[in-house]
Order: C-alpha cells, then sequence, then structure tokens
C-alpha cells in the first residue's frame, strides 16, 4: 500500500521548508526550541507529548482541532509552535496553599468533623513534598483574617449593627444555618463558630506546614460585613484582595491550588482564578473537604469549569517538565 498523502505532505513540506530557511533572507527567526529545528513537521505532536505527558496520538487529534479548516504546513507548523507550544514551554505557574490554619485542622471549626470524615492532618506530607520544590515561580499563602465581630460568627448574628431577614431573625439558629442579612449589607451568610480570629493561635498557618522562602502572604475575610471564601475576592464581589494583582505583577499563568476547605474556599478560589483567565489545578490530596455532598459539586464545577484536578507527582511534573494538565493545553489550543 502507498503512504497515505497525508503523512507524506508534511514530509515534503519539511524537506522545502529547510531548503527555504536556508535561502531566504526573510526567514523566521528560530531557536533551538521552536518546530523548525526540528527535521520533521510530523515531530510537533512528539513535542507536545513530550511537554504534557499526552500521547502522541491525543497531540495529533489536539493539533488538527487547531489546525481546523487549514493545511498543516511550514506556515502554520510556526504559528503552532508560536501559539500553543512556546506558550506551554513557557508557563509561569504559582503553587497557591488555602487557609491551612489551626482552626481548620484541629480547632473550632475542624475540616475533619464533617460528614466527609477527611482529616486535614493526612494532606500535610504529600503537600509539604510540593512546598519544599524550588522550582514554583511563586508560592502564595492565604490565611482567613477574620475581625471578632465577623458576619460568619454564629455568636455575632444578633448584633446591633446588623439586621437579618424576619424569617430567620425569629427562629433558633446553629452552626452552619444559612442566614439572609438585610444590613448594613445584603448578604447571605452561612454561621460557623468562631474562627480564624486576626491574630489569634487559630489564624496561624499549621506549624507542620512547611513555609517556602520568598513566599507570599494573602489575607481574605477582613471585612466585617462580608466573608470571602475565595482567595480574590468576598462572596458578594465588592472588594478584591491583593492576588489578582500579584498574580499579574509575577507574570503568572497558571496556577494549582490546595488547602481547606476543598468543598469551599478551595473551590472558589479555583473557579475565580479560572473567570480571572488563570489557568487552573486543584490536588485533592493536599486538600480535605467538608462534606461529601460539597466535595461532589465541588468536581462537577470543576470539570465545567476546565479545572484540572491532578495528583500531587502530576503537580510536581509541572514544575520538573513533563506534564501539564490537558485542560490547560486545550484551554491554550483554543485561544
Amino acid at each position: 500500500m502507498f503512504p497515505c498523502p497525508k503523512l507524506i505532505f508534511p514530509r515534503l513540506m519539511a524537506f522545502i521548508g529547510l531548503i527555504w530557511m536556508v535561502h531566504s533572507d526573510n526567514s523566521a527567526t528560530t531557536n533551538n526550541n521552536t518546530i523548525l529545528g526540528n527535521q520533521s513537521l510530523e515531530a510537533i505532536p512528539e513535542q507536545l507529548s513530550e511537554l504534557t505527558g499526552i500521547t502522541v496520538e491525543e497531540s495529533e487529534r489536539i493539533m488538527e482541532s487547531w489546525l481546523g479548516n487549514r493545511q498543516l504546513d511550514l506556515r502554520t507548523s510556526v504559528l503552532f509552535d508560536q501559539e500553543v507550544l512556546s506558550r506551554l514551554r513557557s508557563l509561569r505557574v504559582a503553587l497557591l496553599v488555602v487557609d491551612f490554619q489551626n482552626d481548620f485542622v484541629d480547632g473550632s471549626l475542624k475540616i475533619g468533623d464533617g460528614d466527609a470524615g477527611q482529616e486535614p492532618s493526612s494532606a500535610i506530607t504529600p503537600l509539604n513534598e510540593l512546598l519544599q520544590l524550588s522550582s514554583w515561580d511563586l508560592v502564595v499563602y492565604t490565611k482567613d483574617w477574620h475581625p471578632h465581630n465577623h458576619i460568619s460568627f454564629l455568636s455575632q448574628a444578633h448584633n446591633s449593627d446588623r439586621v437579618m431577614d424576619e424569617k430567620d431573625e425569629n427562629k433558633t439558629l446553629g452552626f452552619f444555618d444559612s442566614v439572609q442579612f438585610l444590613k448594613p449589607i445584603k448578604t447571605e451568610q452561612v454561621l460557623y463558630p468562631d474562627h480564624c480570629i486576626q491574630k489569634s493561635w487559630g489564624s496561624d498557618i499549621h506549624p507542620e506546614i512547611y513555609i517556602a522562602d520568598n513566599a507570599e502572604y494573602i489575607m481574605k475575610g477582613v471585612d466585617p460585613y462580608l466573608d470571602s471564601y475565595s482567595a480574590f475576592n468576598d462572596n458578594n464581589g465588592r472588594s478584591k484582595t491583593e492576588l489578582e494583582d500579584l498574580l499579574r505583577r509575577e507574570n503568572i499563568d497558571a496556577v494549582v491550588i490546595a488547602g481547606l476547605a476543598y468543598d469551599i474556599c478551595v473551590r472558589f478560589t479555583c473557579l475565580d482564578a479560572v473567570k480571572q483567565n488563570f489557568l487552573a489545578a486543584v490536588i485533592p490530596e493536599c486538600s480535605a473537604g467538608l462534606t461529601k455532598k460539597g466535595i461532589e459539586e465541588s468536581e462537577m464545577a470543576f470539570k465545567k469549569q476546565g479545572v484540572a484536578m491532578i495528583s500531587k507527582d502530576e503537580a510536581r511534573g509541572i514544575t520538573e517538565g513533563g506534564f501539564l494538565p490537558r485542560e490547560w493545553v486545550q484551554r491554550i489550543v483554543k485561544k
């Protein structure tokens, strides 16, 4: 049988392209990392495979998706290298550790007491392995940093400076009840035990968590009248933390996220990262969730919004080369 024309054409174009590169004064500038430094256009999917850990066959399908109605030739190969491969090679990635604080590990709001039965202590060893890697472009720790009269505390629900909806005002409230505040800011709020009060033991990062050199810290939930599940902004979207500005300033493209609680603050931080046009991945084994239902809903949202769920070893692979989440590749290819 004769070789498929689809295979002959790239080889022919590769040969023509090499001659063109030698004799044309207007040739595209390249370096050793670009596709034009290879002997064959067929090496493009192989490069994508080596970079991401995706099979060559799937890499071919990804490239075909990117090509659309265009033909694979010298011009489109250069474009693919510039728009996809070069960007994937140069990603700057931050590790974001969300709220791994004493009160959530063994304090007033233990994540392990939830019906999911996930103990934060089990996540510490794998998380520390990643925190000790020097290959992250940035490491950020976030902290709930609540004033003593925070809106999320059941103990403060009936304070004179706030008004609840009448149906909530007149019932006996308990932990994890959801209420509607009307003043001073209209907001729906789940009520928790007092936790992570500013400068308290409960607000400290758990002592077994490794603290990376030159790490940055983001405080959230500082407004007494608004909660902040996301590390990017408060629950009502009225104010932002410094996180987005920090990531932009450090030219971060992607965030790998882990911490507490997986189904609350980790979840909303992941989803907001995508909204802010960062590539995002979450590490379940380096996190712990509060409720079974919350974890299930979170993972459905992750899949829907393109947040990659990865293992600790895959997270390591991102920093050391040889692995990138499919969700990141697909998002870059679609741009």
